[in-house]
């Protein structure tokens, strides 16, 4: 809550190509804080996710507009582009969903080692298997 009143200017200021850099390391490090069974662990893998999704709300947009004010494109195709940029992130939605989904029922969550079960895998965290 309090990174996206002023993230979007961090952006201009230390370059956007950075700020989604950065976005990247930070969201894949909350998704891997998502397989620990310690508290602590878990908060601060909600504290990237937070960080995360304030760079992915204003990073990306600040970019797409510096984009169009550069290529000197009226804002009628700016609009479209923002209208276009919504219809096809609720498209990947939806499909990414589903497909998450049957492969979380897919598999049994688990834990990757039988003498403990600090760090689990399968089920619906099961993300980190189809990127490996």
């Amino acid at each position: 809550m309090g990174f996206g009143s002023f993230i979007g200017g961090m952006a201009d200021w230390g370059g956007r190509r950075r700020f989604i850099i950065i976005f990247a390391i930070i969201y894949a490090a909350s998704c891997v804080t998502k397989h620990f069974k310690d508290f602590k662990i878990l908060m601060l893998g909600r504290l990237l996710g937070g960080i995360a999704t304030s760079l992915l709300f204003s990073v990306f947009e600040a970019w797409l507009i510096r984009s169009h004010s550069d290529a000197k494109l009226g804002k009628t195709f700016l609009s479209k582009s923002f209208s276009w940029a919504a219809y096809g992130n609720s498209v990947v939605a939806i499909g990414a969903g589903l497909i998450a989904n049957w492969a979380a029922e897919a598999i049994e969550m688990k834990p990757i080692m039988s003498s403990g079960d600090l760090i689990n895998v399968g089920g619906f965290l099961i993300h980190l298997i189809l990127l490996l």
